[in-house]
């Protein structure tokens, strides 16, 4: 068995061991030794990580080096594995772990560092959420029912469908309460049946012998993590956002110096900004709030401006003159919107009684096209009508699906739609020019229609 030396030296960073034996997994080594100071990967909290000095030479040679980097750290029953850097151990000291000299008495002699910043860190915010979580039951009967320890920040889910912003800042003054109190940080150990009658529990805990982390008078918690001695190194605990998850509530903080890079960040965003508006740090909400207001005008006026412009570039494409014989409208509407082409394309085409294709190559490429209700229908029925039923010619319309599909396949973009209205688009702008993507949309058109045939037989 592994002596945990974690739970009973916390703030220690360095320690003596013995490497009881190597392991090898795949392409993985580990290390299994008789104590430790390195925290395994478990019960919300991440693993410690940092070195271990071969103080025996003739491990060290065949090794290939006489320090080793620890980069994770689990617990397999009784024993922790301390898994090695795998490019550490290139060569012959991965490939004859089998071939290693004979270990002295008890095993070789190591000496451990971890990385003392990192076990800090974990420890503030680990105690800082224990203070938290008894907060939020203590004022607002909200259980805790799930813990995350992320890289930057530490999340605690309540079983409660809300939370308000006062009620959010009432439990957070409660907590700061505790950490400027300083009580002692001490765990005890319990035989199970004997477990203090105001625990804290997120779930049942079975075992013999039961490890409870007590935070002064204030809470009381089973938990096998690291922690402070003492609430006030845990610095400072900062509620910094609230979200809802698993029909609950998502509770984002950060402790010590978590707590103070975070608002070291945000103190910059708000100079920053405050520096660019020419106000203070206090006017900068309205400031902004002016600007959005401001902002939301312009983008009303240009909206109205835009849609003035498209009514005027639809009229000017339906003159006689730009219609022309052509049985097919193509126009290239620049930075307009994938509705803005498609309102221009059913317009023209309906006014026009032609096929219509509209498009813009950016912001990004886009094309919309429109076929008209099949051409000649009345004529033809006049016509039988006339002849005593004899049919008539119709023209049948193209399919506005086998436009676009031609178009995507010679520029590009994905699309769909029905016979009578089709279109396509892409993430990207288009490379080219507007003239060349006219003049081969044009081509597309008119092969279409060719292939449509020059009527259909009308009864």
């Amino acid at each position: 068995m592994t002596w945990r030396l974690y739970w009973e030296e916390p703030h220690s960073a360095s320690f003596s061991a013995r490497i009881v034996r190597f392991l090898r997994d795949g392409g993985e080594v580990g290390v299994v030794l008789d104590r430790t100071l390195f925290h395994p990967e478990g019960g919300g909290q991440p693993c410690d990580v940092g070195s271990l000095s071969m103080l025996d030479s003739g491990l060290a040679s065949a090794l290939g080096r006489s320090d080793l980097p620890v980069v994770k750290v689990l617990e397999a029953g009784p024993d922790i594995i301390h898994f090695i850097d795998a490019g550490a151990l290139q060569g012959s000291g991965a490939d004859h772990l089998d071939s290693l000299p004979q270990p002295p008495q008890g095993g070789w002699p190591v000496r451990g560092a971890i990385d003392w910043e990192r076990r800090f860190d974990l420890m503030q915010q680990h105690t800082g959420q224990h203070v938290l979580s008894r907060a939020f039951e203590e004022l607002l009967a909200a259980r805790t029912v799930g813990f995350h320890l992320a890289k930057d920040y530490v999340s605690i889910d309540l079983d409660v469908p809300a939370l308000s912003l006062e009620d959010a800042a009432g439990v957070e003054d409660l907590a700061n309460q505790v950490v400027f109190r300083d009580v002692p940080v001490v765990a005890r150990e319990y035989d199970g049946g004997e477990l203090p009658p105001d625990i804290r529990k997120r779930f049942g805990v079975e075992s013999e012998r039961i490890r409870v982390v007590h935070v002064g008078q204030f809470d009381a918690c089973p938990c096998s993590g690291t922690h402070v001695t003492s609430s006030g190194q845990i610095g400072l605990i900062k509620i910094n956002q609230i979200d809802r998850a698993h029909g609950g509530v998502r509770v984002v903080f950060r402790c010590g110096r978590r707590a103070l890079a975070d608002y070291r960040d945000k103190q910059g965003i708000l100079d920053e900004t405050a520096k660019l508006l020419s106000q203070a740090r206090q006017a900068v909400p309205d400031s902004v709030r002016s600007l959005v207001a401001k902002a939301q005008e312009l983008m009303g006026r240009l909206e109205e401006t835009q849609e003035s412009l498209l009514e005027f570039e639809i009229q000017a494409l339906l003159r006689p003159e730009k219609l022309g014989a052509a049985e097919a409208v193509v126009a290239v509407l620049p930075g307009k919107s994938s509705e803005q082409l498609k309102r221009a394309a059913r317009r023209i085409s309906e006014e026009s009684g032609k096929l219509t294709v509209c498009f813009a190559r950016e912001p990004r490429f886009s094309a919309v096209a429109v076929a008209p209700a099949a051409r000649g229908e009345n004529a033809a029925r006049t016509a039988s009508g006339a002849a005593g039923g004899k049919a008539g010619l119709t023209a049948a319309a193209p399919d506005a699906r086998s436009v676009v599909a031609a178009i995507a396949a010679a520029w590009g973009g994905r699309g769909g739609g029905t016979p009578q209205i089709a279109q396509l688009g892409s993430k990207e702008p288009l490379a080219a020019d507007d003239r060349a993507v006219e003049d081969d949309i044009r081509r597309i058109c008119r092969e279409i229609m060719r292939g449509q045939g020059r009527g259909t037989r009308a009864e």
